[in-house]
């Protein structure tokens, strides 16, 4: 019997699925300046992290049940679906003026958006040769990153006033009413040579916890939640920081960062699959660890932006290997239920970082903070390389 020839990573699908996830991150990159937009409301300064977080809390409670009913057959009908809900949601913000419809339309938004990643991962996993899962994930993740570096500039140029950000979300709904035809170009069955020949076939809530029981997967994520509960952390409290310590443009640090990030994904992904990802990640997370640390002690700009290096090499390498390793140790027609499960430790974090975070700025003051989030780093390092020292001994 012949053997049937390696898959490629970039087919047509593959690319048309990763379109539909650039714009829907495109998207969420709109929301840059909400914190500036939510200013010119009629609301206390006190809900502004809580509206910032609150379409996180969707994916608390559905991503479990997406995790387990979402696949590559049924996939393709609920990112129809939640195009068309995030479209409306989007256009919903021109009439949301007071916390209580806000904070419903900042639901909502969220449960589409969950959806529809969690249905995109659910399709993509049908493309992603296992034998190329590093390199499929740091492709994905520079697709995430990339509105990120170019919208916020963007919007800014087009104004800053709160019609300003309403009318852009307006278009950005309008967009999304434009993708359904996008993924009439994806076919539902699995491709031949799939690593899951079934196309991802959804599982129970016993699977969900069978699964769970896995030590590799239940370790990965946990380090997932602590990894962007760290990153988080730096990404809502560092300008404030930066300003109390004399820096200039504090925010040229994730500019530094995202550039630093996107370009180690850029030249690198391909080697993330020729050596040992477990290795890769207990290093990564140790050397952001140090980073967290120091920016505690940071005391001028050059020390400041080459911690933005640093850390933006740190969070380019481990964020798509950990995720690439979930999918490794999965077993096949368990991935897209893992993939799902890492979304929701990502969204946990997104929520978790920024609540904790402004416990310990107001308890402890920013250097605790930051010395928390190093902690944070530094034990989930350990926790990879004592979960995988011991799986493998």
């Amino acid at each position: 019997m012949a053997q049937s020839q390696p898959r490629g990573l970039f087919t047509k699908e593959f690319i048309i699925l990763n379109i539909i996830f650039l714009f829907a991150a495109a998207v969420m990159a709109l929301f840059f300046q909400f914190q500036h937009y939510l200013k010119s409301l009629p609301i206390s300064p006190a809900w502004f992290g809580f509206l910032i977080g609150a379409d996180s809390l969707a994916s608390f409670v559905l991503q479990p049940v997406f995790a387990v009913r979402l696949n590559g057959e049924n996939g393709r009908r609920w990112i129809v679906i939640a195009l068309i809900i995030m479209a409306a949601a989007l256009c919903a913000y021109s009439f949301a003026f007071d916390l209580a419809s806000l904070v419903a339309v900042r639901i909502v938004h969220g449960a589409a958006f969950v959806c529809l990643v969690s249905a995109l991962m659910a399709m993509l996993v049908m493309y992603i040769p296992l034998e190329k899962s590093g390199q499929a994930f740091g492709f994905i993740s520079v697709v995430r990153l990339l509105p990120y570096s170019i919208i916020p500039p963007v919007v800014g140029l087009i104004g800053d006033k709160p019609a300003d950000f309403r009318h852009i979300l307006v278009i950005g709904g309008l967009v999304m009413l434009l993708l359904p035809a996008v993924i009439l170009g994806v076919k539902s069955a699995a491709p031949a040579g799939a690593s899951d020949p079934k196309g991802a076939r959804a599982t129970g809530m016993r699977d969900l916890f069978i699964n769970l029981k896995d030590r590799k997967v239940a370790a990965l994520l946990v380090v997932q939640l602590l990894l962007y509960s760290s990153y988080t952390i730096v990404f809502f409290f560092l300008k404030e920081y930066a300003r109390g310590r004399g820096i200039e443009n504090p925010g040229f640090f994730f500019t530094v960062a995202t550039a630093a990030m996107i370009g180690v994904r850029v030249a690198g992904s391909t080697f993330f699959d020729r050596f040992n990802k477990a290795v890769i990640t207990g290093a990564s997370l140790a050397g952001l660890a140090a980073c967290y640390l120091a920016l505690g002690y940071v005391a001028n700009s050059g020390a400041f932006y080459t911690l933005a290096l640093f850390s933006g090499l740190g969070w380019g390498i481990v964020m798509p290997v950990v995720v690439a390793l979930i999918f490794d140790v999965s077993a096949p027609r368990l991935r897209s239920m893992n993939l799902n499960l890492s979304l929701l430790t990502m969204q946990g974090g997104f929520f978790v970082g920024p609540f904790a975070g402004g416990l310990l700025v107001s308890g402890g003051g920013y250097r605790a903070l930051f010395i928390f989030t190093a902690c944070l780093s530094l034990f989930a390092s350990g926790l990879v390389w004592v979960i995988f020292k011991r799986r493998e001994s």
